[in-house]
């Protein structure tokens, strides 16, 4: 007879333990309940725990909305570089093509040398970007030689796979007469 048979024979069989398990030897009983104290407690944690997870989930969307949006905003760089660097053909064709349609080569020159500060433009920074299904808006601003800041919008849409620019707004250069008014020129 082996060791595991024989101590199993000697304990006395009892019809109330035989399906129960042994308390765990950490556990102290539920019959107290929790005083005020550790109920603060207990929803103190549940609280901070809710919190983190959901800080987690936020800036985990922020990433994402970064990360699909560079595209996006390497487009808007690159049409400002040729502009400035004066390569209106390259700054021209990363529109879509209903833009092209719409404005010739020619149109645009022109409407570029009506617009001094685009031609001149120092430093672009985009500080708001919305990328949903296709579609990118991106708002920023940029400085022209002189220092002076120019609000801007972009409208991107994805065209045969890539990011081109379906329209962008310029802050004119006016003095506004009430504080919320929005001068923009379209084109």
């Amino acid at each position: 007879m082996s060791s595991w048979q024989g101590s199993l024979g000697d304990q006395p069989q009892n019809h109330e333990s035989a399906g129960r398990l042994p308390a765990y030897p950490g556990w102290r009983g539920r019959s107290r309940g929790r005083g005020p104290d550790g109920r603060f407690q207990h929803a103190a944690e549940i609280l901070w725990g809710g919190m983190i997870v959901a800080l987690i989930c936020v800036g985990a969307l922020l990433a994402l909305s970064w990360i699909q949006s560079q595209g996006a905003v390497a487009i808007v760089r690159a049409q400002a570089t040729a502009i400035r660097d004066g390569n209106l053909e390259s700054a021209y064709d990363l529109f879509t093509d209903d833009y092209r349609a719409s404005m010739s080569l020619p149109m645009f020159r022109r409407w570029l040398r009506r617009q001094p500060p685009l031609a001149a433009i120092q430093n672009l920074r985009i500080w708001g970007r919305s990328v949903w299904r296709g579609t990118a808006i991106l708002r920023g601003s940029f400085q022209d030689d002189l220092g002076h800041s120019y609000p801007v919008r972009y409208s991107l849409i994805r065209e045969n796979g890539d990011w081109r620019i379906e329209s962008f707004q310029v802050r004119a250069d006016v003095p506004e007469t009430l504080p919320n008014t929005e001068h923009f020129n379209y084109i």
